[in-house]
């Protein structure tokens, strides 16, 4: 299974070159970074290159060839689908949640043959807006008393169970035609909103709106075909 890994805004070089170093150990090797870092890129990765033999043994052409991204949809773009992952410790989530050991079933189910795993910052994990891009919620299931992970850990925990792993047939009878990507999903529930807000239904220009009209899109699972003709129906005349 081909998975791109998304850190969404990470503040800790250390947890970013151990992350690389875990997709590394796996044969992963595309990592994008959403929003990352209050200060400077490149001096972050001249931390990363100075603390290599802590933090990132092996995996500096993971860090160096990682992609810099303005938004969640961006760092996706090109997977067939999106999801996020959460201990669900301080989250009632919105999204159906799967275990990580069933992650590649619901891919295969999906037809999906690229995936985006994303993960949140440190401190605080994945935001409502950030998972109301992804298909599902993915948990690694951890013992009451001690729910949240490192991220670096749960890089590696993920990419361990993801990395190598033929996908499953999906279960109907004829081949699953390709969804809709994560990035299109995006830009079709802005024009929806769009839309309705011309149309005089400006109550639908919020955040927690377009989110609720990105999960319906991401629910409805349109596959591609289905997104170009619900994108020409929304074309002003």
């Amino acid at each position: 299974m081909e998975v791109r890994v998304i850190l969404a805004r990470p503040r800790n070089p250390d947890n970013i070159g151990a992350a690389a170093r875990a997709m590394a150990n796996f044969g992963l090797k595309e990592l994008a970074l959403v929003n990352a870092f209050p200060n400077d890129w490149g001096e972050a990765v001249r931390t990363w290159r100075a603390e290599a033999s802590v933090s990132a043994i092996g995996a500096m052409d993971v860090v160096n060839a990682a992609r810099l991204c303005a938004s969640v949809p961006e760092a996706a773009e090109g997977c067939d689908l999106l999801l996020g992952t959460s201990s669900l410790h301080f989250l009632n989530p919105e999204r159906d949640v799967v275990l990580l050991k069933d992650a590649a079933a619901f891919a295969g189910e999906r037809g999906a043959k690229k995936i985006a795993l994303l993960f949140g910052a440190e401190k605080t994990g994945l935001t409502r807006e950030e998972l109301s891009f992804c298909s599902a919620v993915v948990n690694i299931q951890t013992l009451p008393d001690q729910p949240s992970m490192n991220l670096g850990q749960a890089v590696a925990v993920a990419c361990y169970e993801l990395a190598g792993r033929p996908l499953p047939e999906p279960r109907a009878g004829r081949k699953s035609a390709p969804p809709a990507p994560p990035a299109e999903i995006a830009r079709v529930a802005d024009l929806v909103s769009e839309k309705l807000c011309r149309e005089g239904a400006k109550h639908w220009a919020g955040a927690a709106q377009l989110r609720e009209i990105r999960q319906a899109l991401l629910d409805a699972r349109l596959t591609k075909g289905a997104m170009t003709a619900l994108k020409l129906l929304l074309k002003d005349k």
